[in-house]
């Protein structure tokens, strides 16, 4: 007797990072790259090294000068790549209450509850409608401390099969979701270091948009998604929920 296989959904993979904070006067962004061939990724990215002889951690905070050759030519890689899409959730810290989430469940803080909360809400508002099997895989260092992200986005979203950390360093794929993030945070804070600007200058060309602020979802399209969380509208949803 033999037993019918059923196949699988297929795996999509997605790296997550933030930049920023629920700070008044900061913006708070959590950004994923999403895939579905990370393999393929990681080689084309070891090639653009080995062509501009990069050897350290790509960041987009870093000082570094030497990186602008091969961060350039990351951010030109991603738009070329039929394989990678990018989304990310903005919230402006003058007009996000964080106090709201003050709820101490599981002794865990307000800030740390509502960085939960918005990473579940990029998560589960940018995933396909076609039943996937998620994996997420997340910056060890840049995750809040104490935070309970790696049980938390499992037990809220049902394809969410499981939540990885790892050290960017050794991870190329972190390192351009680092980058992205951090250029659509640089926009946001109209950033004037002229290498971070350089970085942002170009992911917006890309995009085809002068600034990600000029609309809620800027950048929008099926490559990018700039979602600039809106207060009021998120006060009408509540308001309809109860």
């Amino acid at each position: 007797m033999s037993l019918a296989r059923h196949s699988l959904p297929p795996v999509l993979y997605v790296l997550g990072d933030e930049s920023g904070s629920f700070k008044r006067g900061d913006w708070m962004v959590v950004g994923l790259l999403m895939l579905s061939k990370p393999q393929a990724s990681r080689i084309e990215l070891a090639a653009l090294r080995a062509k501009h002889r990069y050897t350290r951690e790509l960041k987009y905070s870093s000082t570094d000068k030497s990186r602008m050759p091969y961060a350039l030519s990351v951010i030109d890689w991603f738009f070329r790549s039929p394989d990678l899409e990018f989304r990310c959730i903005a919230k402006n810290g003058d007009e996000f209450d964080a106090s709201y989430y003050d709820h101490r469940w599981r002794g865990l803080g307000a800030d740390t509850l509502a960085y939960n909360y918005t990473y579940k809400e990029v998560v589960k508002n940018n995933l396909p409608a076609d039943p996937r099997r998620v994996l997420v895989k997340v910056d060890e260092k840049s995750r809040h401390r104490h935070d309970n992200l790696l049980e938390y986005l499992p037990a809220q979203i049902p394809s969410v099969r499981r939540v990885f950390e790892a050290d960017s360093k050794s991870d190329d794929l972190l390192q351009v979701i680092d980058l992205l993030t951090g250029c659509v945070h640089g926009d946001l804070m109209d950033v004037t270091e002229p290498l971070k600007r350089s970085l942002s200058d170009q992911f917006l060309r890309c995009c085809g948009v002068d600034s990600v602020l000029k609309r809620p979802t800027a950048c929008s399209g099926s490559k990018v998604n700039v979602w600039r969380w809106d207060a009021r509208l998120a006060k009408k949803r509540a308001a309809g929920r109860s």
